[in-house]
């Protein structure tokens, strides 16, 4: 197919769904999601697939794939539609009409966060679609690498210069624990390294800072136990079962008597919050108006 037939016959609805189908993850939700048959978006695939003359996904266990002819249709879709937004954004804005789609995805502590800065934005902004994900922080990550959003919130950015990021808001860890505590208070850590520590996995930007702070240290946790959810934590040292350092932001709406926040000398150690956006990707109007609203959270 010469270039002109292959740009006469790429649509911006067939360059919709193939992208709605790689960010829901298969043809079942990407049809739910733009209200279509999944025939439809099947036969919306088969024909991309046949333009582009090779397969865009392959099946690796029973999951959808991209393919690397489908990583660079992505990637074509996300600038096309990307710029189909912004026009109509600019358009409506010359208008006195404010429009836009802002995608927004944070890691799992900062939906503590991120909820009472997102209210009073779309508030000020009605007619801003919102689209809101949440995962941890390799979820995240990998979304990033294939530029699906906007803006990311990390307290602990991956290292790249590709990545532009905006510090707004400070992020505190405590060491927290059970109501009925009675062991070491106002110490070092290193006064409770033999207690139980309930930790987040490896890889978590919480965990990450603690293991800054114990590796500068020269501590070692003896007796720990790694959970994947700050709130099964929570739980956790609130039932006894141990200590555990985390970010104030998710102890907000604890009750204040089902936890115990210790004096330990270091203690709360602080970094930031970061709003992350790629170089690359051209931010929409909507992108540009969350991030202002970042910048004036106090």
């Amino acid at each position: 197919m010469n270039q002109g037939v292959f740009m006469q016959s790429l649509t911006f609805r067939l360059l919709e769904v193939f992208q709605s189908i790689v960010d829901h993850g298969s043809i079942t939700a990407a049809s739910s999601a733009l209200s279509l048959s999944q025939p439809t978006v099947s036969l919306q695939l088969k024909k991309l697939s046949g333009i582009v003359g090779m397969p865009l996904f392959e099946q690796t266990y029973g999951q959808l794939k991209m393919t690397e002819a489908g990583e660079a249709v992505y990637q074509c879709a996300q600038e096309v539609l990307g710029s189909q937004s912004r026009l109509e954004s600019q358009i409506h804005a010359l208008k006195g009409v404010e429009i836009g789609t802002l995608k927004l995805a944070v890691v799992t502590t900062a939906k503590y966060v991120v909820p009472p800065i997102l209210s009073p934005f779309c508030r000020q902004h009605p007619n801003i679609e919102v689209r809101f994900t949440v995962g941890n922080r390799a979820d995240i990550i990998e979304r990033m690498r294939h530029n699906r959003d906007d803006v990311y919130i990390f307290s602990q950015p991956p290292q790249d210069d590709n990545l532009i990021c905006t510090p707004f808001l400070q992020n505190k860890l405590v060491v927290i624990a059970p109501p009925d505590y009675d062991g070491p208070d106002n110490c070092d850590l290193k006064d409770l390294i033999n207690h139980k520590f309930l930790l987040r996995e490896y890889g978590s930007g919480t965990r990450r800072a603690i293991q800054d702070y114990t590796d500068s240290k020269g501590l070692v946790f003896r007796n720990s136990m790694i959970i994947e959810s700050n709130e099964a934590i929570r739980l956790a040292v609130t039932s006894g079962l141990g200590l555990a350092i985390l970010s104030e932001h998710t102890l907000a709406h604890t009750p204040p008597d089902s936890v115990r926040i210790l004096n330990i000398n270091d203690f709360p150690l602080v970094n930031h919050w970061q709003a992350v956006t790629v170089k690359h990707r051209q931010i929409s109007l909507a992108a540009q108006a969350f991030q202002k609203a970042l910048l004036n959270v106090e």
